[in-house]
């Protein structure tokens, strides 16, 4: 896996349907399906939300294949998800084996399928959320979603930034490592296959890849303290918000996909 396989945090310009939505019905959507894929069980719930997100795939106007770059961060943890349900939930046996429930079983094969299809699910709609939305658009959307919050406590604003800026970042630094990594095999670096070459190998691309990291992080605050900005103060926006007429449509139709999601 290149680093470059990971897309979350990229934003990739367009103007397609699910570019142009607001902010707040792309992350409601989002919250929706994945309240509903988790806390419902069966194939039913995995499969209506499938469908979701492949109609947002293509509407999205992203090459499929680029969309599904996302998952390959993530193939370990959903395999292993697999795995675990398959070797340790029992039911009837499917293939015999010495395994803690006497082999393979249809129930641990529907389990794991099952919490890997939520996994991977989750993984492309976070994906096609951030590969369809600028940055500082998104910010605006979580603020104005966590205003009611501000009552408590919370800073909307604050918190909206860290939590954007933290995921810009991710495809920075991906950039940065590869180049780091670039740079070392140029240099004639060639780790071996075991497993200690292998950490021997990552442990010279941290190094400068933290550093780079504290660099970019002070450059940032240096900017924003040149911009004069200051937590708490009332701001305004270059481009204000609205939800359309498509916005509503979209809101009501992953409501009533929650619903039918529910009641099956």
């Amino acid at each position: 896996m290149s680093l470059k396989d990971i897309t979350i945090g990229r934003y990739i310009h367009g103007a397609s349907i699910v570019h142009r939505l607001d902010p707040r019905t792309k992350l409601f959507s989002l919250l929706a399906v994945t309240a509903v894929l988790f806390s419902r069980d069966g194939w039913t719930t995995v499969g209506i939300a499938g469908a979701y997100a492949l109609m947002a795939c293509l509407l999205s106007g992203l090459r499929p294949l680029y969309i599904a770059r996302s998952l390959l961060p993530f193939k370990w943890l959903i395999l292993v998800t697999v795995l675990l349900n398959v070797l340790f939930v029992g039911g009837h046996i499917l293939v015999e084996a010495p395994l803690p429930y006497g082999g393979i079983t249809r129930e641990g094969l529907e389990t794991g399928g099952l919490y890997g299809g939520r996994i991977a699910l989750l993984v492309l709609l976070a994906s096609l959320l951030t590969l369809t939305t600028e940055p500082i658009v998104l910010v605006d959307g979580i603020e104005k979603l966590l205003k009611p919050l501000s009552g408590i406590g919370i800073k909307p604003h604050d918190v909206s930034l860290s939590m954007v800026v933290t995921i810009r970042f991710i495809p920075i630094l991906l950039d940065e490592a590869e180049k780091i990594r670039k740079s070392h095999v140029a240099r004639g670096l060639r780790p071996d296959r075991n497993v200690a070459a292998k950490l021997k190998s990552l442990s010279i691309l941290f190094l400068p890849l933290f550093h780079s990291t504290l660099r970019r992080a002070e450059n940032l605050a240096v900017a924003m303290d040149c911009r004069l900005y200051q937590s708490g103060l009332p701001r305004t926006r270059y481009i204000e918000s609205t939800l359309t007429g498509i916005d509503w449509a979209v809101m009501t139709a992953t409501v009533l996909l929650v619903a039918a999601a529910t009641a099956l």
